[in-house]
């Protein structure tokens, strides 16, 4: 934009001056406020819709456009004045990038009260603020002088649990500020950030607990192993808030929960001093709702939402005592293959469990047999086109050779059977069949 157009819409807008000048900045500051995301009280009753914010869609894209025009003047001005924002006597100018920054996170993705072209000047806003503030990124700007602390008690207000249904916006907002800042800081700050987070995952909406759980897992990630997590209560409290969503059988979120549990037990139980892999641990608590979620369900998308979720919870050799449930289940699930993705994640759980528990697939191997053989026959006969799924299932059926060499041998000398293991299987799976000829 030429120059004097800029000027023209600041003046417009009767923002100019000096802005070494506190009251400079006031106009600025109005801009921006006057430019959030509005409240919409019909959150309270439902989740907010398009059509809300009807009115704010007409004139967000022209309110941002004035915000970017805003910025460029200050930037212009600080650099002719050689201005530093860096300093005691600006606290107006960190209220002023702080009020910004909130506008930013509102924008930082396509919502329903803005438009791509919101997302496009949002990114242009990050770039210079940056400048305006000497700074790599927002990053490094939340990781001075508490900025992160003080931008969530700035959000607070919005993200009550009496108001944050009503402010949208401002939960896309919070979610964006946790994925800026870098690892620690979301452990140093987890009395600040879990609240909201919890709030989320406790919603009935399911797009809004994934929200949570997408907050949950960044939360975890930064806490990964720290102690300080275990002796503030903080991760029993994330547990029982997840453990509590293992009993809802909602698709949208079943992936990311279980994932959040894989990352968050290792911390707790690397802490636990009275811990036994041999006892009923919170690992078991786990996989015994999903195991017995799975056993008992019939929806295509569930039964791959559960199946994809189980080989990251078979970590320790505690789990052992689950495999004859587990054995029970990957014939159940090879059986009755319904479809082909859930057959993919059943074979890759497959071979994750007779990778871990060799020692004792032995006491499983006849039924695990049958269910592979005959799954290498009927897709055999049905030939499946994804050649990484006939992979698998011959890598299962060479590992449970391995594994149970007495069986297998009684196998091999099957005249039905021993025509799969000498043309399809590896060298290594068919090695004794010269025994027999």
């Amino acid at each position: 934009m030429r120059m004097d157009d800029l000027l023209k819409e600041l003046g417009a807008l009767r923002i100019s001056g000096n802005f070494g000048d506190q009251n400079s900045w006031r106009p600025c500051i109005n801009l921006i406020q006057k430019s959030f995301v509005p409240q919409k009280t019909v959150g309270e009753t439902r989740p907010c819709e398009e059509k809300d914010f009807r009115e704010y869609r007409l004139v967000v894209e022209r309110n941002l456009n004035n915000v970017r025009f805003m910025l460029q003047h200050i930037l212009n001005s600080c650099r002719e004045s050689h201005l530093s924002l860096n300093n005691d006597s600006m606290a107006i100018a960190k209220t002023f990038s702080m009020n910004l920054l909130l506008l930013i996170g509102e924008h930082s993705e396509k919502s329903i009260w803005n438009t791509a072209e919101c997302v496009n000047i949002s990114k242009e806003l990050i770039a210079n603020f940056c400048e305006l503030w000497a700074c790599q990124s927002v990053s490094t700007f939340f990781s001075e002088h508490e900025n992160f602390n003080k931008l969530l008690l700035l959000l607070r207000p919005k993200l009550l649990k009496d108001t944050w249904k009503t402010y949208p916006a401002a939960v896309t907002c919070y979610r964006w500020m946790l994925h800026e800042v870098e690892k620690p800081m979301l452990f140093n700050h987890i009395m600040e950030v879990l609240p909201t987070t919890l709030i989320l995952v406790d919603d009935h909406v399911p797009e809004n607990v994934l929200i949570g759980l997408q907050c949950v897992h960044l939360i975890i990630q930064h806490s990964h192993m720290k102690k300080g997590l275990i002796d503030s209560g903080c991760a029993q409290v994330i547990y029982h808030a997840l453990k509590h969503l293992t009993y809802q059988k909602e698709v949208k979120y079943i992936i990311p929960l279980y994932t959040c549990l894989a990352n968050l037990l290792p911390t707790i139980e690397y802490w636990d001093d009275k811990s036994d892999a041999f006892e009923w641990t919170a690992r078991d608590e786990i996989l015994s709702n999903l195991i017995d979620n799975m056993a008992f369900e019939q929806n295509i998308e569930l039964r791959h939402a559960y199946m994809s979720s189980l080989p990251q919870l078979l970590t320790n050799i505690g789990c052992g005592k689950w495999c004859e449930a587990l054995a029970r289940i990957l014939v159940e699930y090879c059986e009755h293959h319904t479809d082909l993705r859930t057959l993919k994640a059943t074979l890759e759980t497959a071979k994750a469990f007779l990778l871990m528990f060799h020692l004792r697939v032995a006491a499983h191997c006849v039924s695990l047999y049958t269910a592979f053989l005959k799954l290498h026959f009927d897709l055999t006969e049905t030939p499946v086109f994804d050649r990484e799924i006939m992979q698998n299932l011959e890598d299962c059926i060479c590992l449970l050779y391995d594994r149970s060499r007495n069986v297998g041998r009684a196998v091999l000398n099957d005249d039905r059977i021993r025509p799969i293991f000498s043309s399809a299987m590896p060298l290594g799976c068919r090695g004794d069949i010269t025994y027999f000829e």
